[in-house]
């Protein structure tokens, strides 16, 4: 799954029918350009509004931006994990706690084995620092992760490639798999190893994509993010004329979602009544180039603002690009 090969498998899949989406674009800025060859798979933001960026190449870092809303942002590496190829998905699970996941992969697939799951901590006068809790020893290619409100013990982490949720409880160290379904699981179709990519609780459902079905579904879950008796998986949206990659609902308690689409270049608004609408990328397709993640802003001043990461295109690095939200109508 490196760079090269994820591009060339990812833009095969997109040999779509397009569906015609209302096309609004949102007022949008650079927040920062990174380098060539830095690939941004996932974001989280800090209590104090500093951003968090995963990185899929060409290491396996994570970075933090301070002060985005800000013309003047300054950009930090925090550390970077040697024993894996990259880092993926990211969540808050206790205020300035973070887990998030990361393992190895060949040009074709993740590694089995090799995939695990990372805290880190943010404490005054201290360097935050990476820590292994434990390896997923049957994890494919683990990809987006989910919070569980009230439980901060827990964490959620789609596995791509077996399609299917893993529930980690990070005192314990145990691992269950949470949800299985056949909406998680890849088409073998679309000749990619991804199911099942972003995946967020929200509002007593566990919401979650399907990269190349290019689908947004939900099931009702518990408090402990098992699934609810009796639930069955529903349809919300699809996204036809693209992949669906992560997500963020927002602003504040909005039940709106915001749908990355990777190689589609394009961000996606997504009512409660799976109204869609195309607010970033219709008329401009390098103000998102393979969007990867999102995530709203947690400051006063920037929390109608989404922020938006890129995995980068035609020879630039990945970028953060801030979307003024404040003008969506559906």
């Amino acid at each position: 799954m490196q760079q090269r090969w994820l591009k060339i498998a990812i833009w095969s899949v997109l040999r779509l029918t397009a569906q015609s989406l209302a096309a609004t674009d949102l007022p949008h800025r650079v927040v920062h350009q990174f380098p060539a060859g830095i690939w941004l798979e996932n974001i989280a933001v800090r209590p104090n509004g500093n951003l968090l960026l995963t990185t899929l190449t060409p290491n396996a870092s994570i970075y933090e931006v301070a002060n985005p809303d800000s013309q003047n942002p300054s950009v930090n590496m925090l550390f970077t994990i040697p024993s894996v190829n990259g880092l993926l998905g990211i969540a808050e699970t206790a205020p300035d706690s973070f887990a998030f996941v990361g393992g190895n992969f060949t040009p074709t697939s993740g590694i089995q084995g090799t995939w695990g799951l990372f805290t880190t901590q943010f404490l005054p006068n201290a360097q935050p620092r990476p820590t292994f809790v434990t390896g997923l020893p049957d994890a494919r290619l683990l990809n987006g992760m989910s919070s569980v409100a009230g439980h901060p013990e827990l964490a959620l982490a789609a596995d791509s490639t077996n399609g299917l949720v893993y529930r980690v409880n990070l005192l314990s160290k145990t691992v269950q798999v949470s949800q299985d379904y056949p909406e998680m699981k890849p088409d073998p179709a679309s000749g990619l190893p991804i199911g099942i990519n972003g995946v967020h609780m929200h509002g007593g459902y566990l919401y979650f994509t399907n990269f190349p079905h290019h689908t947004f579904y939900r099931i009702r879950v518990n408090p402990d993010a098992t699934t609810a008796l009796g639930a069955k998986v529903e349809t919300v949206a699809v996204v036809n004329s693209s992949l669906a990659d992560d997500f963020a609902f927002g602003p504040l308690m909005s039940n709106t979602a915001w749908i990355t689409t990777n190689a589609g270049s394009s961000l996606v608004a997504v009512a409660p009544n799976g109204q869609m609408e195309t607010v970033a990328g219709s008329s401009d397709a390098s103000a998102v180039p393979a969007d990867t993640s999102c995530a709203f802003g947690r400051k006063a001043t920037d929390m109608n603002v989404l922020y938006v990461a890129t995995a980068g295109s035609g020879g630039q690095g990945g970028k953060i690009e801030a979307v003024d939200t404040t003008r969506l109508s559906f």
